[in-house]
């Protein structure tokens, strides 16, 4: 996978740890009732639009060539499945018991059986439970992945399905009720950003890349300072700012990468490989760190800015942990299953015979 994106999830992931450190952890009462760097990482909610732009552009970038081979849809649904389930029911399965033995842990609807089953499928509730509170952005990213598999089990069908759905989506205000709410959600013009950006580059050159990536950047990062000190902005700003900012800043580092004009640090891809790992884990490690820190009086000797970084940096080195001993694992035993499972294929001997004929 290109290494632009890989260092682009790490700094997607990054902006949502800091968000829940800031205004998750370190602003509650029950821990330091202080924000040290006041609302500058509010804006870290955009590392989810960067997510789901990337999702988009990473479902096209490699899945095109299977568009209209039905039989390429089982191998994309396992590997889908593999990929987001697994590391995830190891986290649900740490994480239901947890709300059975303290429930003044949670809210009270985490030990609901309906709940528990929509958040073990990441079917959306219509109010929006979830067992594990980062796991509604998986609800979206599963349904985009069952939509773009229509595409792959049949090209006309997909693109009709698809067609009228971003119609729906373009037109999100008009639903106001589940679960069409969530079937037209604005959420998914990220992913039709990155599907966008994917098809622009596999037929055309982007010219001066490296300046589209910081025009990108540079478009992301105000929208977010507005967000942060100028609220309430409007929701279309919001959309528009951070998925057009996404997308510019994607495309330009994709295209900057493939003509060898930059090379990400290896830091922050080694991070992006750990992406899904971290933003599954962080916050639990986050709570746990926080926790251990005010019994210990951190706060009273360390300065909030470097205990504020000491528990993001815990909070994302849990992640990699999760990532080495749990995650890979995972997706290996997942991936040796599937092997021994696949039938060998035919060979084709049509083109062996075509060429005889030929000589």
């Amino acid at each position: 996978m290109l290494q632009s994106l890989q260092a682009c999830r790490a700094v997607a992931a990054i902006l949502v740890v800091l968000l829940h450190t800031s205004n998750g952890i370190y602003a509650l009462p029950k821990y330091f009732s202080s924000k040290p760097f006041g609302d500058f990482f509010d804006f870290g909610t955009a590392g989810v639009d960067f997510f789901f732009v990337l999702s988009g552009f990473i479902m096209m970038h490699i899945h095109a060539d299977d568009i209209g081979n039905p039989r390429a849809f089982g191998p994309y649904l396992w590997k889908r499945f593999t990929r987001i389930y697994p590391p995830y029911w190891a986290v649900l399965v740490a994480v239901i018991p947890v709300f059975f033995v303290a429930p003044h842990f949670g809210f009270g609807f985490e030990r609901e059986p309906d709940v528990i089953i929509r958040a073990i499928l990441l079917f959306p509730h219509p109010e929006w439970h979830m067992v594990l509170g980062v796991a509604w952005t998986l609800v979206f990213e599963v349904f985009f992945y069952l939509l773009f598999g229509l595409l792959i089990l049949n090209r006309r069908l997909g693109t009709l399905v698809l067609v009228v759905w971003t119609v729906g989506v373009l037109a999100h205000a008009q639903f106001a009720t589940h679960p069409w709410i969530f079937v037209f959600s604005h959420q998914f013009i990220r992913f039709l950003a990155g599907v966008g950006v994917a098809m622009f580059l596999r037929r055309w050159q982007l010219p001066y890349p490296r300046i589209v990536a910081l025009v990108g950047a540079t478009l992301f990062l105000t929208t977010g300072m507005f967000d942060a000190y100028a609220r309430p902005i409007p929701l279309s700003a919001q959309i528009a700012g951070y998925t057009l900012g996404s997308a510019l800043t994607l495309a330009g580092l994709v295209q900057a990468e493939r003509l060898g004009l930059i090379r990400p640090p290896q830091l922050l891809v080694y991070l992006g490989n750990a992406s899904y790992a971290i933003y599954l884990v962080h916050f639990l490690a986050l709570s746990l760190l926080a926790k251990i820190a005010k019994a210990a009086y951190f706060d009273r000797y360390v300065p909030a800015p470097i205990l504020f970084f000491m528990l993001a940096a815990g909070a994302v080195g849990i992640g990699c942990l999760f990532h080495h001993a749990i995650e890979n694992r995972l997706h290996q035993w997942t991936k040796q299953y599937f092997r021994t499972k696949e039938r060998p294929r035919p060979i084709d001997v049509a083109p062996v015979r075509a060429e005889r004929k030929a000589a």
